[in-house]
């Protein structure tokens, strides 16, 4: 970015997230906000040619063209060539469509983080462009990068992008190191956890040092993450007939979550038993059928009013606790007024403890619902769109009278004033939008006596004029589900990804970073939305691999350091003259401290010949084992992101990438060429 600080505004800048279903993109970094835009990752190839479309396109015979195909034969006849009046005839009456709902014949350029068709991602990285910005020479691009993405392909774009897009600078920013931003922790464990990929990426004073990946779709397809899920979900339901879409769904749902681990059970999580079972419904109706208390309502009080500003001596409050002080004084009851105000006030406070002395009889009496977890069978509430078309006729030119709000028809007034709803002249209300048009188009279809279309001169009725148009309705159906919603928890996934998360992070060359690692991981992507997930995984790795002070006995010793070994003469033998500490077991062995101190360079130590221990560089860490396995703490200032999830950070890390590698003005030599690393210009592209 030599040359071009401080030439953009925040709201110039793109920023593009892609994954495999999902991308995730904003024009602008001036709020840090939850996207503005998710677009399916897909593209869709032409037929006729090698283009691509971000649609779903297709042909479609064009409605209401008998007359314009007549006319076309006509005029076909009179030609000379009859090849070309055919083909015009077809081009008259076949129209294309897009279809922007449809996946059919998609290609997903994406697959587990690597990218699969190259040609296909810089058309849809061309169509988001082109989607969001409406210059192109101004509009700087920061672009998340993917760890699979090899170093030509990270060339291939950025050749495309500064050849087709002419932006004026790109920045390619790594996805873990976007997290890492969004989440401002400079040492942190990274656990991105997508669709079909799981990636571990071990980050210490903001250098990547450490990374692992699950997942490779080709040659060999071995997926990892969310999909996995899904389809373990979907093998269990399939015979019930679920399809792949109602699995999905019903994974996202609250009700289906991994439990707890529980490593001393042989399924490793406790399932919900009968005898909680039989108190789920039972509850449920219990809790309906329990009468509510008969609420008490107090007459209005009148508001106080000038007319009548005191009755009785006391004042007319239109609120509690607002005085009118000049009325009262005025009154010279003030003394009766006040005495009167504390009887009220002791009155109130006695029957506010009379109340809490009856709250634990209530809450006794009223039954407990059990949770989630403790329910064998629960209710899944699926919804799902479907779509048809339908034949809308046009309307005409002419403006015509709305008949929703005409006056009803004789029949219909008389049935409403004999059931005393309506009277004879009122008109007919439509509170459902959908209902109002539905009705409009039928009303105007039939109205004027043009059902069957105009009446020509010679007495014929043409065909009326309609049009097609996609409807979509919303469909709700309710299923009760089992124990599946518990077991679709695939052990093996949680352990290939528990077992990565332990390599990645000991593969770390230098043991004094493995702590840090170890005590701030997060987890990223949509894939960790599954409930329960994060802290199965993090249950898991504690169980298996954490080891406390405490409980480390190798570091102890049973005898008294001073001790000597027992001899074989028993001259050596411990006797009850031994005047030192007794034994705890937390003595330390001196000889297992100077074998594990030897190299960290510790005052009065001996050193091993060759090492560089005390030289002022090294550090004080256990490093081989984990004593604390911890998730970091997110951010707690940005309440958008707090209530959205901070499954998406490398989102936000991006914008905070954005306005620091092109909206920070006025720095000095050594941050500005920090600065020009960060991102590549037009200028030295060339």
């Amino acid at each position: 970015m030599s040359g071009q600080q401080g030439k953009w505004r925040e709201d110039q800048v793109l920023v593009i997230c892609p994954g495999s279903q999902t991308t995730m993109a904003q024009l602008g970094c001036s709020e840090l906000t939850p996207p503005a835009h998710r677009i399916p990752t897909r593209m869709f190839k032409d037929a006729d040619g090698d283009e691509y479309w971000p649609y779903h396109t297709f042909k479609r015979r064009k409605t209401g063209t008998t007359g314009t195909s007549e006319k076309a034969a006509e005029v076909a006849e009179t030609t000379e060539g009859a090849a070309t009046a055919d083909g015009a005839k077809d081009d008259d009456e076949w129209e294309y469509v897009e279809d922007r709902d449809s996946a059919e014949g998609a290609i997903y350029p994406i697959q587990g983080g690597r990218i699969a068709n190259m040609s296909a991602f810089l058309a849809f990285l061309e169509h988001v462009h082109g989607l969001l910005t409406s210059t192109f020479h101004n509009t700087p691009i920061v672009l998340m990068a993917s760890p699979q993405w090899t170093r030509p392909d990270c060339e291939a774009i950025t050749r495309y992008i500064f050849e087709r897009t002419k932006t004026p600078a790109l920045c390619l920013l790594h996805s873990a190191v976007a997290s890492q931003y969004g989440l401002k922790w400079a040492n942190l464990t990274v656990v991105d956890i997508g669709f079909e990929k799981v990636d571990v990426t071990c980050l210490y004073d903001s250098n990547i040092v450490s990374h692992k990946d699950l997942g490779f779709p080709t040659p060999v397809r071995e997926i990892s993450g969310g999909e996995v899920f899904t389809q373990k979900l979907f093998s269990m339901l399939k015979d019930r007939g679920f399809t792949y879409e109602m699995a999905e769904q019903l994974k996202k749902s609250p009700i289906c979550e991994v439990l707890p681990y529980v490593p001393d059970l042989p399924e490793l999580m406790e399932l919900p038993t009968e005898n909680q079972a039989a108190a789920g419904p039972g509850s449920a109706q219990a809790a309906a059928s329990v009468e509510m208390p008969p609420i008490v309502m107090e007459p209005a009080k009148p508001a106080f009013s000038a007319d009548n500003p005191i009755e009785n001596g006391d004042p007319k409050e239109a609120d509690e606790g607002v005085l009118d002080v000049a009325n009262i004084v005025t009154s010279g009851n003030t003394r009766e007024f006040l005495a009167k105000r504390e009887k009220e006030k002791a009155d109130k406070a006695k029957t506010k403890k009379q109340g809490k002395g009856q709250e634990p009889e209530s809450a006794a009496a009223k039954p407990v619902r059990l949770p989630n977890s403790k329910r064998r069978f629960n209710v899944f509430h699926y919804e799902d769109l479907e779509h048809e078309d339908v034949q809308v006729p046009v309307a005409d030119a002419a403006p015509k009278p709305d008949t929703m709000s005409a006056p009803l028809p004789t029949t219909t007034a008389a049935a409403a004033t004999t059931a005393g709803d309506i009277p004879s002249n009122a008109t007919l209300p439509i509170a459902d939008n959908s209902l109002a048009g539905g009705v409009k188009s039928e009303v105007k279809s039939i109205e004027g006596g043009q059902a069957n279309g105009p009446t020509t001169s010679n007495g014929s009725v043409e065909p009326a004029k309609t049009v097609t148009q996609r409807r979509t309705k919303r469909v709700r159906k309710d299923i009760d589900v089992g124990l599946e919603r518990f077991l679709f928890a695939d052990r093996g996934e949680i352990n290939r990804i528990t077992d990565t998360i332990y390599h990645a992070i000991q593969s770390i060359d230098d043991h004094y970073k493995r702590s840090a690692c170890w005590d701030n991981i997060v987890f990223v992507g949509n894939g960790s939305r599954l409930r329960g997930l994060k802290e199965n995984i993090l249950q898991t790795l504690i169980s298996r691999h954490q080891i406390s002070p405490s409980t480390a006995t190798i570091f102890t010793s049973e005898l008294p350091s001073n001790m000597a070994t027992p001899s074989g003469t028993g001259s050596q033998t411990p006797t009850g003259s031994f005047t030192g500490p007794l034994p705890t077991t937390s003595s330390v062995n001196p000889l297992l401290l100077a074998a594990t101190t030897a190299s960290l360079g510790v005052p009065g130590q001996a050193h091993a010949p060759g090492s560089n221990a005390g030289d002022g560089h090294s550090h004080h860490s256990h490093g081989q084992t984990p004593m604390s396995i911890k998730l970091a703490v997110h951010p707690t200032y940005l309440a958008d992101w707090t209530k959205n999830g901070f499954e998406e950070a490398m989102f936000l890390g991006s914008l905070v990438a954005a306005r620091l590698a092109y909206c920070i003005h006025n720095l000095d030599v050594h941050a500005a060429e920090s600065q020009r690393f960060m991102s590549l210009n037009r200028v030295e592209y060339k």
